[in-house]
C-alpha cells in the first residue's frame, strides 16, 4: 500500500509522498518511483518527484527540478560556484575565460559570444513570492538585483532551461559515467530514509546502498526473509551489519534480526546485511563477483537499451554495443565565471568539434561516430532515449530533416564509439580531450570502474 504522510505541523508545509514498507510512492506528475526520503517542511508550491537516476527531487509546483551550484575551491586558479547566501547567476553575458581551467589564461573571448545566453536564461532563478517566510532548510536570499530567491541550505535555487517535463534532470552536468570538471550543479531532494549507519549514492547502476563510510552493502542469496544462514566460513568474508542501538527504530524496509541475545543485524526489505571484510573501495562491486552475492540497491536505474551489453575492458567494466564495441559520452563545462555546461546538442557545439575533429564536423563524425539507432528501435526509458540528430553540426533536428540521423542518447546526450576501438574491451577514446577530458572531452561509459578512478558520487549532501 501506498503511505501518505502530510505535513501539516509545519509552517507552509507541502503535502508529499514517501515509500512506506516494501513499496515507492508514486507521484502523478512524475509517473517514476520515489524511494524511501525523510520528509522535511518545504516552502508552499515545492514538491518532491521521483527520478530515474537521482532518487527524490525537490521540484517546483509545475514539476521543474531544483538545483544548486555549490562552490568548489580544489583548483588552484579560484573558487567556482556559488558560496552561501551570494547568488552570482545573473542576466549578463559572462563573454570571457575566467582563467580557471589550465593552461588558459584569463580575459579570452568566449566562442560565438554575440549569440552566448546569459547564465540566468540557462538557470533561471527559483524566486520566492512576496511575503514568502524562511522554512526549515529553505531560505531566502537576496540576487544582485534586489529580487528574493528561494535557498537550500544557503546555496540559490534554479530551474534547468533544459528540462522539459516533471521528473527532468537533464540540466545535471554530471552524468555519473563522465567528467567531474568544474562546480558542478546538481539537483537537491530530502535525505534518503535510511539508518544513520548507511547513505544513498547515485551510480550508472541505480541508487546504491552503502555504509556511512560510502562502503558497498550486500545481500545473499542462501539467506532467507529475515534469516540469517551467514556460518562463520562466510563470516571469514563478510561481517553481518550490526545495528548500533540495542534496541534499533524499525521502519518501512527497514528491519532488524537478532543474530545472538542483544546483537542485532540490520535487515533491508527482508534481507540480512553485510559488509565485506578488506574491501578497500568505496562504492565497489568486489563482493558481488563471489556467486550468490549482490550489492544493494534502493531504486535501481532503467535497464540498458536491448542490444547494449556490458563488456569487461582495462579498468572496470564498459557499456558497449552487442559486438562489444565500447561506447563514449562526451561532456564539457566552458571556463567561465558561469561556467556553463557544453556537452547538450541544444547548446554551443564548438568546443565538442574542435576536440574530436579539429572543428571539423565530418572529421568529428569519423572519429567519433554517432551510436545509430535502427528504424525499429524505440526509445527504453526517460534516461535512454532515441533522438534524431544533425550530423553536420550536432543539434536535434526533425525527423524529415538533411542529415539527420536516429541516435542513443543518455540523458538527452548523444552517444558514441570510438574509431580506433577494433576489439571488444578496447578503450582507446577514453579520456580524449582537455585534462584527460575532464574538462572538455570524451569518456568511455564505464559501469564499474574500480580499478581506474574512485567512482563513488559524494557530491550529495547528508544521507542524499
Amino acid at each position: 500500500m501506498l503511505t501518505l504522510r502530510c505535513a501539516t505541523h509545519f509552517a507552509a508545509a507541502a503535502v508529499v509522498m514517501f515509500a512506506g514498507a516494501g513499496a515507492y510512492a508514486q507521484t502523478q506528475k512524475s509517473k517514476v518511483p520515489v524511494e524511501a526520503f525523510i520528509v522535511e517542511p518545504m516552502p508552499a508550491g515545492v514538491q518532491v518527484l521521483g527520478t530515474e537516476v537521482d532518487g527524490p527531487v525537490f521540484a517546483t509546483a509545475a514539476g521543474r527540478t531544483l538545483y544548486v551550484w555549490p562552490e568548489n575551491d580544489q583548483n588552484d586558479q579560484g573558487v567556482r560556484g556559488e558560496r552561501e547566501g551570494k547568488p552570482t547567476c545573473t542576466d549578463k553575458v559572462a563573454r570571457v575565460t575566467a582563467g580557471f581551467q589550465e593552461p588558459y589564461p584569463p580575459n579570452l573571448v568566449e566562442v560565438d559570444v554575440d549569440t552566448r545566453p546569459s547564465c540566468a536564461a540557462l538557470w533561471p532563478p527559483f524566486l520566492a513570492d512576496a511575503g514568502a517566510k524562511p522554512v526549515g532548510k529553505w531560505t531566502i536570499v537576496e540576487r544582485p538585483d534586489g529580487a528574493k530567491q528561494w535557498a537550500y541550505e544557503g546555496l540559490a535555487a534554479y530551474i534547468s532551461a533544459l528540462d522539459r517535463e516533471p521528473g527532468d534532470v537533464i540540466g545535471s552536468a554530471k552524468l555519473h559515467a563522465g567528467g567531474d570538471s568544474g562546480a558542478h550543479r546538481r539537483p537537491i531532494g530530502p535525505e534518503a530514509d535510511v539508518p544513520a549507519q548507511f547513505e544513498v549514492v547515485t551510480l550508472p547502476l541505480g541508487r546504491m546502498l552503502t555504509d556511512i563510510k560510502g562502503f558497498s552493502v550486500y545481500t545473499w542469496d542462501r539467506d532467507g526473509a529475515n534469516k540469517s544462514n551467514c556460518d562463520a566460513a562466510c563470516q571469514e568474508t563478510f561481517a553481518p551489519m550490526l545495528a548500533h542501538a540495542s534496541a534499533p527504530k524499525v521502519h518501512g524496509d527497514w528491519g532488524v534480526i537478532e543474530r545472538s541475545p542483544g546483537v542485532f543485524q540490520w535487515t533491508y526489505r527482508k534481507k540480512p546485511l553485510y559488509s565485506m571484510l578488506g574491501e578497500e573501495q568505496r562504492g565497489a562491486f568486489h563482493g558481488s563477483d563471489i556467486p550468490g552475492w549482490h550489492n544493494v540497491f534502493t531504486q535501481p536505474a532503467p535497464a540498458f537499451p536491448k542490444g547494449f551489453a556490458v563488456q569487461d575492458a582495462p579498468g572496470g567494466q564498459v557499456l558497449a554495443n552487442a559486438e562489444g564495441r565500447t561506447v563514449y559520452i562526451y561532456t564539457c563545462v566552458d571556463d567561465t565565471l558561469d561556467q556553463q555546461i557544453c556537452d547538450h546538442p541544444a547548446l554551443n557545439q564548438k568546443y565538442r568539434l574542435a576536440i574530436c575533429g579539429g572543428g571539423d564536423a565530418a572529421r568529428c563524425v569519423k572519429q567519433f561516430p554517432y551510436v545509430t539507432a535502427s528504424a525499429s528501435e524505440r526509445s527504453a526509458s526517460r534516461i535512454w532515449q532515441i533522438k534524431t540528430i544533425d550530423t553536420s553540426t550536432g543539434k536535434y533536428v526533425a525527423e524529415n530533416a538533411p542529415n539527420a540521423t536516429r541516435v542513443w542518447t543518455y540523458r538527452d546526450r548523444p552517444l558514441y564509439y570510438f574509431f580506433k576501438d577494433t576489439n571488444p574491451g578496447d578503450t582507446y577514446g577514453d579520456s580524449w580531450g582537455e585534462n584527460n577530458g575532464w574538462i572538455n572531452g570524451f569518456h568511455a561509459f564505464f559501469t564499474r570502474e574500480e580499478f581506474r578512478k574512485q567512482y563513488l558520487d559524494t557530491s550529495g549532501s547528508g544521507r542524499r
